[in-house]
């Protein structure tokens, strides 16, 4: 009997996620990252900001390759990875409002900072209780269009005097974010709306 349990325990042991693993490094990789390009955008390093900042973005992408690749995924790591995109973009928003001529308002950053709040706040609630809410294309092509948006601006910041076409594709792919923010904010609040009659705990 002892022996089976030992057994046991040792397999729960095996089989049980570490939480340094390949996909969640690179989460935590990228935390740092963050950090950079806050320091880089506050002392007026542009174009390094963009560098690190396209670096972040890349590693976002390779942390859900290699939990695919490796199946490395886990719940942590499934609610860590928005988590973190979330203080990346919302922090480099915050960075970028209080520095002239970028086009972004506080409306905006208003409108992206509460979104990602909120919808933070439900996936952690549901996937919580075991429900899965991960994400969907819509919160995708936010992110895609906030990236964008974000290094379009640290773009026309790092040029003394940027082209008017460059300001033009900045203004429009941060409009597109904020539209696509509200968007992808009522789709995840709608589709989570059914989950809640039924919650006890709601």
């Amino acid at each position: 009997m002892k022996a089976t349990l030992k057994s046991s325990s040792a397999l729960t042991n095996v089989e049980s996620p570490r939480f340094w693993n390949v996909p969640n490094s690179l989460t935590i990789g990228r935390l740092g990252l963050a950090a950079l390009v806050f320091l880089m955008i506050s002392t007026g390093w542009y174009a390094w900001a963009l560098g690190v900042f396209l670096l972040a973005a890349l590693t976002d992408a390779l942390d859900g390759y290699f939990a695919r690749l490796l199946n490395q995924g886990t719940a942590l790591g499934r609610q860590l990875d928005p988590l973190v995109d979330k203080v990346i973009v919302c922090g480099t928003y915050i960075y970028l409002i209080t520095i002239p001529d970028t086009g972004i308002w506080p409306g905006m950053v208003a409108i992206i900072v509460i979104r990602e709040l909120l919808i933070q706040g439900l996936r952690s609630h549901l996937e919580g209780q075991g429900q899965d809410f991960g994400a969907k294309m819509a919160g995708k092509l936010k992110t895609v269009f906030q990236c964008l948006s974000i290094s379009a601006v640290l773009l026309a910041l790092s040029f003394n005097s940027p082209s008017p076409t460059l300001i033009v594709c900045r203004d429009i792919l941060t409009w597109t974010a904020v539209a696509l923010t509200l968007w992808s904010g009522l789709s995840y609040g709608w589709s989570a709306l059914p989950r809640f009659r039924n919650d006890p705990e709601a």
